[in-house]
């Protein structure tokens, strides 16, 4: 088991696929609706293209390819982005709806198995729901917190 301390965190929270993903808020820019992805020949998979903000281009990762799971769209709307800063600058994430914006203390807080942590630097059980810490610079970098200057 990973072990991690127990500590509160404010977590902007959004759904991809059934999970519930949490951002540190610390670490989301903005969140964006209905932005139009330009795609990128010969991407990695993972990779939903490219988007311009405010002319800024930035990378935009399809987190539910990345995590593996099917995707699950409300009727009729388009795939948020969020804007998310990362140990080598901003990047967008697609998730399929942002939720809310919830201060999670540190009771709720667990630690998640070994081969969850993957992708995951924790979780916390909140009103019925386990919401998973997304480690944004593993998702979309594929480094590992020591390697991206984090501390673990």
């Amino acid at each position: 088991m990973v072990n991690f301390s127990r500590i509160s965190a404010d977590l902007t929270v959004a759904r991809v696929g059934a999970l519930h993903i949490g951002f540190r808020l610390e670490a989301v820019q903005e969140v964006l609706m209905g932005t139009s992805i330009t795609p990128v020949p010969l991407a990695e998979a993972g990779c939903a293209g490219l988007i311009n903000v405010r002319g800024e281009i930035m990378s935009v990762v399809d987190l539910a390819a990345r995590l593996g799971v099917e995707p699950m769209p409300e009727d009729g709307k388009p795939p948020s982005q969020v804007i998310v800063r990362t140990s080598r600058g901003l990047v967008a994430v697609t998730v399929d709806r942002v939720n809310d914006v919830v201060h999670a203390p540190a009771e709720a807080h667990e630690d998640v198995q070994s081969q969850s942590s993957e992708w995951f630097s924790g979780a916390y059980a909140l009103a019925g729901r386990l919401v998973l810490v997304l480690d944004i610079d593993r998702v979309v970098w594929g480094a590992t917190r020591e390697a991206a200057g984090l501390n673990a």
